[in-house]
């Protein structure tokens, strides 16, 4: 006898935010060179100018997930734009210089968007987090925003490094004792069913998570 499937959420809803205004424009702007200003819903995002979406539509990740995690608490509602405007203003996308002075994007600091969720009324702590933890954390109604690899929102693609894109877990679907899935809202999946309530197998999502998670939660009594 099989298993039963026993599957753990948040108990809460979990809006979907995609960093593209267009979701199903998601694979033709990101992997088949599409330019993103032909987004025809560019405006939705907050931007001024379709120059601007287009820059930052596939470095919004990070503020993304941000809005999913407020939203989902019941915190205030701002465009994407305004989130990435919001962590720009405390520092929170870096970029570097390499040896011979031209810029590298490292990305989005956990630091500063765990200040942007802060400012918003709620918890937010940069740290570590097992994955193991993430049933646990889901239970204790403990959103995460997970370091992944991008390549988890790819169909048929090899998961080859980790970190560098971010998502929020929503879930774990176990088979008996065994965690077999990770569920995510993914800001930067390709198809429908690699966004949001994205069931994400263990070992995949493991080649891909970084080991580094923001943990988002409601304030705690007296704080």
């Amino acid at each position: 006898m099989q298993p039963a499937l026993r599957a753990i959420r948040l108990p809460f809803d979990v809006p979907y935010y995609a960093q593209v205004a267009s979701p199903g424009l998601g694979r033709a702007i990101f992997d088949e060179g599409m330019n993103a200003r032909l987004d025809p819903r560019w405006v939705e995002s907050g931007a001024e100018t379709a120059e601007e979406y287009a820059y930052w539509c596939g470095r919004a990740c990070g503020p993304a997930c941000v809005k999913m995690c407020v939203e989902a608490l019941g915190g205030e509602r701002r465009s994407l734009m305004d989130w990435v405007r919001a962590g720009l203003w405390r520092g929170g996308y870096l970029v570097e210089k390499d040896e011979h002075g031209n810029p590298i994007e490292v990305g989005w600091l956990h630091r500063a968007l765990a200040e942007l969720v802060r400012a918003a009324g709620f918890q937010a702590l940069p740290q570590p987090v097992a994955l193991n933890d993430f049933p646990r954390c889901i239970q204790e109604g403990s959103l995460l925003i997970a370091s992944v690899s991008y390549e988890l929102g790819q169909e048929n693609h090899a998961v080859t490094h980790k970190g560098g894109h971010l998502v929020v877990v929503v879930g774990a679907n176990f088979h008996g004792d065994m965690l077999e899935e990770i569920v995510i809202n993914n800001p930067s999946g390709r198809s429908e069913e690699l966004r949001a309530n994205a069931h994400v197998p263990t070992g995949r999502f493991k080649a891909g998570y970084s080991g580094r998670c923001i943990v988002v939660a409601q304030m705690a009594a007296g704080q």
